[in-house]
């Protein structure tokens, strides 16, 4: 007899809205968005952006857990508004919501890559690099590789695959949820969730002004 754990765990990873929903995918997305965002801050990791991931300058807990929430809630609430234009069934906005919090796990998973040793201390030698370009100049020398770059590789092609992934859930929760498929739902999602970067970027900004 052939096990059926693969496909459990293809289900977990790719379908998980066709078991978990409502309040329980909401409390469960709120709990990985704020623990990627509590993992971040202790390492200037900045979600800023419903698609962005980097390291930047220190700021309070707050702005780190905060901006989670604003990348979450921006493209929920444009979703909201593409779902009630277009689909002809009626969904349950608490599903919408939960399901869009879900689909952000995989920003944890970014969290924890960035904790791997070396990969800050390339980021870094990264950045002295760049600041010691001159004008005008068309190459600059990047840091050699070594074990920092090699890990540095690794944990950008992690968070690249994470982010892909995020995005295939955001839909599968908007397809689901909505009851929309078709070349006019993907439209619209490809819409929200340009706009919502936009959006992010701009509440985001307004944060780091505050903070």
């Amino acid at each position: 007899m052939k096990s059926n754990a693969p496909n459990r765990l293809s289900q977990f990873l790719f379908h998980p809205f066709h078991r978990v929903a409502g309040m329980s995918s909401l409390l469960l997305g709120l709990a990985a968005i704020l623990l990627a965002g509590g993992i971040g801050f202790r390492q200037n990791l900045h979600f800023d952006g419903v698609l962005d991931a980097h390291v930047g300058g220190k700021t309070p807990l707050w702005v780190a857990l905060a901006e989670g929430l604003i990348n979450w809630l921006s493209l929920t609430v444009l979703l909201l508004i593409a779902g009630k234009s277009l689909s002809k069934t009626a969904f349950r906005v608490i599903d919408l919501m939960g399901t869009q919090a879900l689909a952000r796990w995989p920003m944890l998973l970014v969290s924890l890559g960035c904790l791997a040793p070396g990969f800050h201390r390339y980021t870094d030698a990264l950045v002295m690099s760049l600041q010691t370009i001159k004008p005008g100049a068309t190459t600059f020398a990047l840091p050699p590789m070594g074990w920092d770059g090699f890990v540095f590789a690794i944990v950008t092609i992690v968070m690249l695959a994470c982010t892909v992934w995020m995005v295939a859930l955001m839909w599968k929760s908007f397809s689901h949820c909505c009851n929309l498929r078709g070349g006019k739902a993907v439209g619209a999602f490809a819409v929200s969730l340009l706009l919502a970067e936009i959006l992010s970027k701009m509440l985001i900004g307004l944060l780091f002004q505050w903070a």
